[in-house]
């Protein structure tokens, strides 16, 4: 169960439940990630057997089963009478896969609150009223927060205010510890030379101005060129996706062609 700031999900909305009672014309689901009215445990959401599938349902057990975890959309809240009513045939696999995915990320948001918690002797409720909440109004996703809080914690604890060193450098150590990015990267080799006096000038302007294409190189979003031995010099890229990676070369090689062409240079980029 993930910490959420309201007892019941939004219309619209997609959840993560689990399955806790199957009934011929009903499912009943936990809803984890909601706290519900004060006497239940959490919130409970059901699923008419009409928003099952849109398939002939003869038996729901071929559906869904007890325990299961599955990702459904809200389509109506009372939240006075406790009642969630939810689609599973409204979800496609897509809204599915991202959902869990996110429920991943906010998974790990929370454990690292709690971690802090503990080391701090505060209570996980303390947690996210200090850093928890606060930083995750500034992103759009839990996954962002993420990746926010590990290039830049500490100007986004500044940013929320967080007056406690201590809490602010326990807390910046804890990501720093438990919170790996993923990367790919794209290497190669540029071939470059120029024929006139000052073809030493014309490469250095060539693989400066490449290098600008990305203005604020990052740890997970960087372009590197490096020597190796006169005419060839190396290309990194790094990102966190492979289609922004390739969108960074092509831009680089277009700049670098436009000045081999603008001083009759020769260029090729090899790939490794």
């Amino acid at each position: 169960m993930v910490k959420s700031r309201t007892k019941f999900p939004k219309e619209g909305e997609f959840v993560i439940a689990r399955v806790v009672e199957i009934e011929k014309q009903y499912v009943y689901v936990d809803l984890i990630d909601y706290e519900g009215l004060p006497s239940e445990r959490m919130a409970r959401g059901m699923v008419h057997i009409s928003e099952i599938s849109s398939r002939w349902i003869k038996n729901v057990r071929n559906f869904v089963r007890i325990n299961q975890v599955i990702v459904l959309r809200v389509l109506k809240v009372d939240e006075y009478k406790g009642h969630v009513d939810c689609s599973l045939r409204r979800v496609n696999s897509a809204q599915k896969d991202r959902r869990m995915k996110e429920h991943k990320y906010a998974t790990k948001y929370e454990n690292l609150l709690q971690f802090l918690a503990e080391e701090q002797n505060i209570s996980l409720d303390e947690a996210y009223n200090l850093i928890g909440f606060p930083v995750l109004d500034l992103y759009n996703s839990y996954q962002e927060t993420l990746e926010e809080l590990k290039e830049n914690g500490k100007a986004i604890l500044d940013e929320i205010n967080l007056n406690s060193e201590d809490i602010k450098n326990s807390y910046l150590q804890i990501v720093d510890e438990n919170v790996e990015i993923s990367t790919v990267s794209i290497i190669g080799k540029i071939k470059l030379s120029f024929i006139n006096e000052n073809g030493i000038e014309h490469i250095k302007d060539a693989l400066l101005s490449a290098m600008r294409v990305i203005e604020y190189p990052k740890k997970t979003r960087n372009l590197s060129i490096s020597y190796i031995g006169t005419p060839y010099y190396r290309l990194e890229i790094i990102s966190k996706d492979y289609i922004d990676a390739e969108g960074i070369l092509s831009e680089a090689l277009e700049i670098i062609q436009a000045k081999a062409d603008q001083n009759n240079g020769q260029f090729e980029f090899i790939r490794d």
